[in-house]
């Protein structure tokens, strides 16, 4: 098969031509009902080597012109048409099975993130001292817990906030089996842990 994309930051198996980034933006479009941004799309493909950033813009661009996906009404997100659904069925079959997974699992792990940032909030306040990072747990409509800790620099405020997104409710699980001396409750989510 002859390439025809820059191959820049694109890991083994990644894409080549511009046809496959092409099917691959439709076939994600399909799968993602809600829609996505056009950053966040390019920002996935790029950042899991899938294909060139430059190259996937390129081709968003291209399928846009055609018809094959649409800006949904008032917002920056996009879906595809229902000619961007056929490319998406009659093509897919022709990419690596792993690639589409690595995509689709990629967009997962951003809603994800995303719904957790909006559910729970962090906020890094700076003081004499060094910084102070409070941080949120949600329980929908009600506040479950802040927790406000000190930390010396901004690189580990940082990294509280990172590590906090990753699993909110972990935190509040542990604190809550301390604070109620639940130990095996504890032990099992120290295992829970270890195993990520």
């Amino acid at each position: 098969m002859k390439y025809d994309t820059f191959s820049a930051g694109v890991e083994p198996g990644g894409l080549r031509t511009k046809q496959e980034i092409k099917v691959l933006i439709c076939y994600m479009l399909v799968n993602i009902k809600e829609g996505i941004n056009k950053n966040d799309l390019l920002t996935i493909l790029q950042a899991n080597g899938i294909a060139n950033y430059f190259e996937a813009g390129e081709a968003f661009s291209d399928l846009l012109g055609s018809n094959n996906i649409k800006k949904l009404d008032n917002q920056e997100l996009y879906n595809v048409t229902n000619k961007g659904k056929m490319i998406a069925e009659q093509l897919s079959s022709s990419l690596p099975k792993t690639v589409k997974e690595r995509a689709l699992d990629a967009v997962k792990l951003l809603f994800k993130r995303r719904k957790i940032e909006k559910e729970n909030k962090v906020s890094i306040e700076k003081t004499n001292f060094g910084y102070n990072v409070t941080c949120n747990v949600s329980g929908g409509d009600f506040e479950m817990m802040s927790l406000t800790l000190y930390v010396p620099d901004m690189e580990q405020a940082k990294l509280v906030q990172e590590n906090f997104y990753k699993a909110p409710e972990m935190l509040y699980r542990a604190i809550l089996s301390m604070l109620t001396q639940k130990n095996s409750e504890l032990e099992k989510i120290f295992e829970n842990t270890d195993k990520k």
